[in-house]
């Protein structure tokens, strides 16, 4: 993986080989890039995440999946981001372009998903020398809780939903939850996230 980024860096001409190293000092900022989901699993309240995001130092960039930019441009975007984070979709698949040391965060949804979100975008992360860091949301975070009552089996067992099949986890858990992050929460990741660039 290391050598397939390295790869893509090369096929893109892209600029940046090694995220921002904040210990080393300097005057700018770190770039922090949030997925925007438009339809499912999209960050319902992220203006108040640009918000904490700015008080915390970041320049925040905020990248719309269905805008019509090329690979290139969307590649060369990407490489100069030091922390990219989103809820668990293909978005996250633009960490192939980060450089070396960038953070990714993995927004898992509600629904025991968290495995299988480390699976699929966590490890490839490691194996490309990024820093990966999940946030499991909570009840209160998914818009779940406009759709089922709080005692209904999709809050108190996930599992049962997984063992109906894939069809049922994607249904439920991944076409109809979007998220709101509870910001106070969710500002201790941003917070690690700058202790992993020094």
């Amino acid at each position: 993986m290391v050598d397939f980024a390295r790869l893509m860096r090369k096929a893109y001409s892209l600029d940046r080989d090694f995220a921002i190293n904040l210990a080393a000092g300097g005057k700018m900022k770190p770039r922090l890039l949030i997925i925007a989901r438009n339809h499912t699993r999209k960050i319902i309240n992220v203006g108040e995440v640009v918000g904490v995001g700015g008080e915390l130092g970041f320049e925040v960039v905020i990248n719309d999946t269905s805008s019509h930019t090329t690979v290139e441009e969307n590649a060369r975007m990407v490489n100069s981001i030091d922390v990219m984070l989103g809820v668990h979709g293909a978005g996250l698949t633009n960490e192939v372009f980060l450089p070396t040391n960038a953070v990714l965060i993995q927004i898992v949804p509600l629904g025991n998903l968290e495995e299988f979100a480390e699976y699929e975008f966590g490890m490839a992360a490691n194996n490309m020398m990024l820093k990966y860091l999940q946030y499991s949301i909570s009840e209160e975070e998914s818009t779940l809780i406009d759709i089922y009552p709080r005692d209904h089996v999709v809050f108190r067992d996930p599992k049962s939903i997984h063992r109906q099949g894939w069809a049922a986890i994607d249904k439920i858990y991944l076409r109809q939850q979007s998220v709101k992050l509870n910001v106070e929460r969710f500002k201790h990741v941003l917070t690690r996230a700058l202790e992993l660039l020094r």
